[in-house]
């Protein structure tokens, strides 16, 4: 069954948030999922930054990709760190 399937009552607003997504795979452990929402892709992407700083710190290596994506990598996790604005819906 679909999410979407009946939509009759599910409105779009005029609002947006910005989606700050984690995705952290191993080869020894299970593959690892975090969200984050923001209200303003200003905040979303500081804390982006002050993130990716603190991998860096514990000796990942970074990739910027662009200010929305950054891959890290330390030889046997990788990390993806993706942020998108989203609309929000109400019922």
């Amino acid at each position: 069954m679909s999410l979407m399937q009946d939509t009759a009552e599910i409105n779009k607003t005029d609002s947006q948030i910005y989606l700050v997504t984690m995705v952290r795979q191993s080869t020894d452990m299970p593959m690892y999922i975090d969200h984050m929402v923001y209200q303003t892709v200003a905040g979303g992407q500081k804390f982006m930054t002050k993130l990716v700083a603190a991998f860096v710190h514990a000796g990942y290596r970074e990739k910027k990709v662009d200010a929305d994506h950054y891959e890290l990598s330390n030889g046997l996790d990788k990390i993806s760190l993706t942020g998108k604005l989203e609309d929000v819906y109400e019922d």
